[in-house]
């Protein structure tokens, strides 16, 4: 088990000499959940990744990713309807 407040300073270490900002473990963990729901992954499966105890606290906490995935699932729903035909406007 590695000691938070360690991995910590090696991040802040690291960021230095790569000349970027510096991030935090709690930085990491966000942006792994938010790549992951908008890659498409479903939220109880990054529940798990990320140890949360509930999945309600994983969809509370990142909600503001699930606007992006909700419009891409909408895309998809219109893609398998099939084309859309000239009755289909009229």
């Amino acid at each position: 088990m590695i000691d938070p407040r360690g991995l910590n300073r090696m991040l802040t270490i690291l960021c230095r000499d790569a000349k970027v900002r510096r991030v935090r473990v709690h930085d990491l963990r966000h942006t792994c959940a938010s790549l992951l729901l908008a890659q498409g992954v479903d939220a109880r499966t990054i529940m798990e990744t990320l140890g949360h105890s509930t999945i309600t606290m994983t969809l509370d906490t990142y909600a503001h990713v699930m606007g992006t995935t909700l419009r891409a699932a909408a895309d998809r729903m219109d893609d398998a309807s099939g084309p859309e035909t000239d009755e289909d406007t009229a």
